[in-house]
């Protein structure tokens, strides 16, 4: 029985990636721009690929990034935001039945690079959805997007955050955001223990609080800290 739990733990532990941080390298970057945001890109040179997070420096213009890969790999590119009034309409989305398109007003929208790209966040700072626009018109003062997939969304006011694309070839020059009003799929709590059922480890047991990955027992859910 011991030789099959341990097994069992091996499997689980092959299953979980990153939990774990074997092999990675510490990158520093300094001369920043102080509490500015970056965009980290960590490109994996034997797949072609790269991963884009968003950090930002600290008050002394720092930066320090743990990548799976050598320092020579990662680089920073900085986050302009231009702050720009915007509208939307529709300004509220029904989840059951959302409209197939959006158009936003403001200005600032540049098709330069590529068509500007549409992000919807949640209360949280999520971002449950995004797509680029189809079109720019009036002068880069509207375009239209398609509405991204939001099954996994609940009813609450979202931002929408608009980015152009740059001469680098990064969405890094952030135009503004506007709020739209998602309703039609609330989020429940089954069991009344004050953890939401997408977030609760057994939506029906207000007792039951273990079975969680690196959680220590504690709910919501986390697969790795």
């Amino acid at each position: 029985m011991k030789n099959l739990l341990l097994l069992l733990l091996l499997a689980v532990v092959m299953v979980v990636p990153g939990c774990s941080g074997g092999g990675s390298s510490s990158c520093s970057f300094s001369n920043l721009v102080a509490n500015a945001t970056y965009l980290v890109v960590i490109n994996n040179p034997s797949t072609g690929t790269a991963i884009t997070l968003t950090r930002v420096a600290s008050s002394t213009g720092t930066l320090s990034i743990a990548a799976n890969t050598s320092c020579s790999n990662v680089f920073v590119v900085l986050v302009t935001n231009a702050n720009a009034s915007l509208s939307v309409s529709p300004s509220s989305i029904d989840l059951e039945n959302p409209p197939a398109t959006v158009t936003i007003t403001g200005s600032g929208f540049d098709t330069t690079y590529g068509m500007p790209r549409v992000e919807y966040f949640d209360s949280t700072g999520f971002m449950v959805g995004s797509t680029n626009a189809t079109s720019v018109w009036g002068g880069g003062t509207a375009l239209e997007c398609y509405v991204p997939s939001l099954y996994d969304a609940y009813s609450g006011t979202y931002q929408i955050r608009v980015t152009n694309k740059t001469s680098q070839g990064y969405y890094s020059a952030r135009v503004g955001t506007v709020s739209v009003t998602a309703y039609g799929r609330d989020r429940y709590d089954s069991d009344g223990d004050g953890w939401y059922d997408d977030e609760d480890c057994d939506p029906y047991d207000p007792y039951v609080h273990t079975g969680c990955y690196c959680g220590g027992g504690q709910e919501p859910i986390t697969v790795c800290p």
